[in-house]
C-alpha cells in the first residue's frame, strides 16, 4: 500500500509538472501564429532594420564549436538575400528551396548581392552538415536560428506541435534594412512554396526593372 501510494504521488507530480511546462511554453515568446498571419507579416516586415541581438549560429567543420554572429552586424553595408525554410533535410526545402539558391549563386551574386544565407531553427550542427549535403559551400551560408530569435523579431513562427519552425519565405535587405519580403504561403493559408524560390525573387526582386 505505502509503494502503491508513492508511486500514486510521484505520477500527480510529473503531471503537474507536465502541465506547468506546457502552460509556460504556450505563453512563450515562441508561440505559433497562423499561416494567414505569418502572410500579413510579410507586408509589414518590409522597411523594418534587424536589431542587434539576433543570434545565428554557424557549423564548422570537424564538429568544431559553432561561431555566433549576430545578424546586424553580418548585414552591415551589404546586400544579402536570406531564405528560411522549416527544416534542413526536409523535403520540399532540400529538393526546391535550397537547391534554387545554390543553382542560381553565381547569377544572383552578380546581380550585386554580397551574400546569400540559408536559415532554419535546428542546430548549427545540423545545418552544416546540410548545406555539405546540398553543396552549398561557397555559394550559400548556412546559418542556425536555433535561439529562435529571426522568427520571433519578423513572427514568422510556424504552427508545428513538434518544435519551434519557421515559416517558409525569402527576403532581401540591404545595410540591415528588408526590401522585399517573400512568403511561401499565400493569403488564404495554401502553401505557396515557389513564391519564395530563386526564380520569383530574382525576377522581384534582383533583376533590372524592364522599360
Amino acid at each position: 500500500p505505502e509503494l502503491d501510494m508513492h508511486i500514486v504521488l510521484c505520477t500527480t507530480a510529473l503531471l503537474i509538472t507536465l502541465v506547468a511546462f506546457g502552460e509556460a511554453f504556450t505563453n512563450t515568446a515562441f508561440k505559433p501564429v497562423t499561416s494567414k498571419t505569418v502572410l500579413s507579416m510579410a507586408g509589414s516586415n518590409v522597411g523594418k532594420s534587424f536589431p542587434s541581438g539576433i543570434e545565428m549560429k554557424e557549423g564548422q567543420p570537424e564538429y568544431g564549436s559553432p561561431v555566433v554572429h549576430d545578424l546586424a552586424s553580418l548585414t552591415a553595408g551589404k546586400k544579402v538575400v536570406i531564405l528560411a525554410v522549416p527544416g534542413a533535410f526536409t523535403p520540399g526545402c532540400s529538393k526546391s528551396h535550397l537547391p534554387s539558391f545554390i543553382n542560381n549563386a553565381d547569377e544572383i551574386k552578380g546581380m550585386g548581392v554580397d551574400e546569400i544565407i540559408c536559415t532554419a531553427t535546428n542546430d548549427a550542427y545540423t545545418m552544416y552538415a546540410w548545406g555539405v549535403d546540398q553543396k552549398a559551400t561557397g555559394k550559400v551560408r548556412m546559418l542556425s536560428d536555433s535561439s529562435g530569435h529571426l522568427i520571433n523579431f519578423l513572427g514568422t513562427v510556424k504552427d508545428d506541435p513538434m518544435m519551434k519552425r519557421s515559416e517558409r519565405y525569402t527576403l532581401v535587405a540591404e545595410d540591415g534594412k528588408i526590401t522585399h519580403f517573400f512568403a511561401g504561403v499565400g493569403t488564404d493559408g495554401q502553401k505557396t512554396p515557389e513564391n519564395a524560390w530563386a526564380p520569383n525573387v530574382i525576377e522581384n526582386a534582383l533583376a533590372p526593372a524592364k522599360v
